[in-house]
């Protein structure tokens, strides 16, 4: 399949202007939700596998991408998996299939819970999942949020970001044009020709600070909407040391552990999570 070029656009939900491309297909929708700091360009293989079966959508979260920022500065999980259905609703589709990663995979997973009018089954790649608030896997984030906020938002080409991250994790691992994908579309051009993250290092943070206070794992184990959840092998994410715990407990699905990936799976093996994703998405 040659590279498909999306159309895109814009729709209000929840008071925030959300900039979503299309990316053809027909059929049922399906929708595919970012990582935190990322957007919904750099998933074009999978996008463009998933127009097999149904019309595929992507879109930047609130503070992500193209999309606006929040006018009160509030960026949780709770906003995000409720800006989802207000994507839903915005875009008039209904019931869709949702394919997730990282935050973007726990947001599907928790609104297939509490609205699963409005996703009927999902594929979720490495949703970060703990059992408590007080967990004491929770402590990554403070060192993590730190490592966030000192990282490097400016760079002086697109070519000069690409070079930097290519030999660096988690970078090093993504297959190169995914990660070309994210140098031009995550930033944006400065007045002195500069590139600039699109997705300001204080807003990441904010989704890591506030990730405590919301119950995903719980509200994916409760979804009745079938799910398939996908954990690397060699992630050091919090969900692979819970990978056979969800798979005993999940209401309706059934869990993978790829073999050779990490917690960016979908950028490490793309053709293969396409793969799991358009079987499972597939079936009814």
């Amino acid at each position: 399949m040659g590279r498909i070029e999306p159309s895109d656009g814009y729709v209000t939900a929840n008071g925030i202007r959300l900039h979503y491309l299309d990316w053809g297909g027909s059929g049922s929708p399906i929708v595919i939700l970012h990582a935190t700091g990322f957007l919904g360009r750099i998933y074009a293989p999978i996008a463009e596998a998933l127009t097999a079966i149904g019309q595929v959508y992507s879109y930047d979260q609130r503070g992500h991408g193209d999309s606006g920022r929040a006018p009160d500065a509030r960026y949780d999980w709770t906003r995000t998996m409720e800006d989802l259905a207000g994507f839903i609703a915005a875009m008039g589709l209904g019931a869709v299939r949702g394919f997730g990663h990282s935050a973007g995979a726990t947001a599907i997973g928790s609104l297939a819970c509490e609205r699963p009018d409005l996703i009927s089954r999902a594929v979720l790649a490495e949703p970060v999942v703990f059992e408590s608030a007080n967990a004491p896997e929770l402590g990554w984030r403070n060192p993590f949020i730190e490592r966030t906020l000192k990282r490097k938002r400016v760079f002086d080409s697109v070519d000069a970001m690409f070079r930097n991250f290519e030999n660096k994790p988690p970078y090093n691992t993504w297959r190169k044009d995914m990660l070309r994908d994210y140098c031009e579309y995550g930033t944006r051009p400065l007045a002195d020709g500069r590139r600039e993250l699109k997705c300001a290092p204080e807003i990441e943070a904010r989704f890591y600070e506030t990730s405590r206070d919301f119950d995903g794992l719980g509200r994916i184990l409760r979804a009745p909407s079938p799910l398939l959840i996908l954990f690397g092998e060699r992630s050091d994410s919090l969900g692979l040391s819970l990978s056979d715990k969800i798979a005993a407990r999940l209401a309706n699905g059934r869990v993978i552990n790829v073999a050779d990936t990490g917690h960016f799976m979908p950028m490490e093996k793309p053709e293969e999570v396409a793969r799991l994703a358009v079987d499972f998405l597939r079936e009814q």
